[in-house]
């Protein structure tokens, strides 16, 4: 028998569901809507654009990839570093995509003018 200051209080998160099906101990499998292929090398990062329509992916084969989701379509290869690319990252309210790479360099990708994706090239890392 426990005391008062031994018992342990439950979520409601602890607890069964209330219609007993279990449904909640099932973890949901799904498969992919769709494959954004274009990369020659290993996909190290990706991120979505503001808008959720467009993606943008980092990889090994020195590219960055942005991607329309809804057609799988390859919008733009976005090509200039030297060595692989480490990560991409993308703002979260302006069409902005920033990709670094093993060559030191950052760049600051602009597609705020669908018509000019200008980049600006950042250099300085020494690791």
């Amino acid at each position: 028998q426990m005391s008062g200051e031994d018992e342990v209080e439950f979520s409601d998160k602890d607890e069964p569901d209330a219609d007993g099906d279990g449904s909640s101990d099932c973890p949901t499998v799904r498969g992919p809507l769709t494959s954004l292929k274009s990369h020659q090398g290993v996909v190290i990062a990706a991120d979505w654009l503001v808008g959720g329509k467009q993606a943008v992916t980092a990889s090994w084969d020195r590219t960055a990839n942005l991607y329309d989701v809804e057609t799988s379509e390859l919008v733009h290869s976005l090509t200039g570093h030297d060595q692989e690319l480490t990560h991409c990252c993308t703002h979260p309210t302006q069409r902005l995509v920033v990709t670094s790479s093993r060559d030191t360099t950052f760049r600051l990708w602009d597609f705020r003018d669908p018509s000019i994706h200008s980049v600006n090239v950042f250099q300085g890392h020494t690791e």
